[in-house]
């Protein structure tokens, strides 16, 4: 083996044609041989092109230190091939000199030379690396930035992180939307805050490269602080992500910023974070929205209610009950129709009271509630309201009624067939017929002496 490698060795050094010199100098890269590199670094100065590229590669792959003020040489070479293979051999040298030579790279007119200066950089990844990455991002070459920007990119380190951020002041916003991209990738949630600011630049680009690369950060994180921050965006694409995001997380650190975006400018968010408190369903959820539900409009309260309606449980309710007595009559209205889908018996004692409400509107909400939760104790207060010629809620009532089902229920439908509208008598007959039809209460009935209404047989 020694021969053979010490015949290589005379082929670089002596042998007239290049083609030899030059897959001699490529054959000792691949032995490993420390001793060859003298005569490698001494082949760079070969008057063929062939060899030099042969001689960098070798040396490249047996990796030393010394080789590297000769392989900086060849960077001042006419052919683009040899300055790139010089390039790839300090990269994988990756010493600081041999960075310091790679830098050079990126002041060639070649644009092939300098992307290979970018790509060994990447591949080094030291701080010495990132340095230079971050130089050539103060080059007047767009291109260039771009691609040292991918590389920053690929290196994860903070202080790669910190050239990235250096870019979002680029004057051209190619480049900048280029380096908001990359921070999305990176996915580091430290850079929230400059991402963020980016949301306010001039291009509109840039704008939704940063959107988008704040919304691939919070989908990536679990953290409520992080997403917490990223509610105060000015892009509402980013704030419905953070909702989202501590909607997953359900936790009770979720619950205040949740509560919190109840006051955002934006509808839709506003009813996003309704839902994901609905969703929650905690207790602590529940609290908190009545806690809130005086200090916000109506069509907030609105959404309140509804939320507190999904959630259900008994301080949910008491909430709901509390809405009874808001003075606006549509938040009155709608806590009047949540209570009868929660199927809480604690909402009657509410309802009943709802009965007597000012507004139409809300008595109406609260008979069908009560026929929702087939409320028996409602029964008195809804035949009073059958027996009012000046009520309103006549069919409302048929229809709860038969909801309910019992006797006096049942039996109040067959009066409801003397009542003087037409429409009620209507509605009470085809109610009847239906609790004729399922078989349910009707000998009771047949014993409460109903008039103007017979059983079949």
């Amino acid at each position: 083996m020694d021969e053979k490698k010490k015949s290589l060795r005379k082929k670089v050094e002596r042998s007239v044609f290049a083609g030899n010199r030059a897959a001699a100098a490529k054959e000792l890269g691949s032995t490993g041989d420390p001793e060859a590199v003298p005569i490698l670094i001494k082949a760079l100065e070969d008057s063929s092109p062939k060899v030099k590229i042969a001689a960098s590669d070798a040396l490249g792959r047996l990796n030393d230190p010394a080789a590297v003020p000769g392989l900086i040489k060849m960077l001042a070479e006419p052919e683009s091939t040899v300055k790139k293979t010089a390039i790839i051999a300090l990269g994988k040298i990756g010493t600081p000199e041999a960075v310091s030579g790679i830098v050079k790279g990126f002041s060639d007119p070649d644009k092939f030379v300098q992307k290979e200066s970018v790509k060994a950089l990447m591949k080094i990844g030291s701080l010495e690396a990132v340095s230079g990455l971050t130089k050539a991002l103060g080059s007047s070459d767009i291109p260039l930035k771009k691609t040292s920007i991918i590389a920053l990119g690929k290196i994860n380190t903070y202080e790669a992180g910190c050239g990235l951020i250096k870019a979002l002041e680029d004057p051209d916003n190619r480049v900048r939307q280029r380096a908001v991209k990359t921070l999305g990738k990176r996915g580091n949630p430290d850079v929230l805050e400059d991402l963020m600011e980016a949301l306010k630049d001039s291009r509109q680009p840039v704008q939704e490269a940063a959107s988008e690369a704040l919304r691939k950060i919070i989908a990536a994180s679990d953290s409520v602080p992080v997403l917490v921050k990223a509610l105060d965006a000015t892009d509402r694409n980013v704030r419905k992500a953070a909702i989202e995001a501590l909607w997953k997380a359900g936790t009770p650190e979720a619950i205040p910023p949740l509560l919190r975006e109840l006051d955002d400018a934006d509808w839709y968010l506003r009813s996003r974070a309704a839902d994901a408190l609905a969703d929650i369903a905690s207790p602590e959820a529940a609290l908190g929205l009545i806690k809130v539900m005086d200090i916000h409009d109506s069509p907030v309260k609105k959404i309140i209610v509804n939320a507190l309606g999904k959630i259900g449980t008994v301080e949910a309710v008491e909430g709901l009950v509390k809405a009874l007595e808001d003075l606006d009559s549509s938040v009155r209205e709608t806590a009047a129709l949540v209570l009868g889908k929660t199927g809480k018996t604690e909402a009657v004692p509410g309802l009943l009271k709802a009965l007597h409400d000012s507004k139409n509107a809300v008595q109406e909400a609260a008979v069908i509630s009560l026929g929702d939760l087939k409320a028996k104790d409602a029964v008195p207060e809804l035949l009073k309201i059958l027996d009012d010629p000046e009520a309103m809620t006549h069919k409302a009532v048929i229809s709860a009624l038969e909801k309910i089902g019992t006797p006096e229920a049942v039996s109040g439908l067959a009066r409801a067939l003397e009542n003087h509208g037409a429409s009620v008598r209507k509605a009470a007959l085809k109610a009847l017929e239906r609790v004729e039809k399922s078989g349910n209460t009707l000998e009771k009935v047949k014993n409460l002496g109903t008039s103007g209404f017979e059983v079949s047989e």
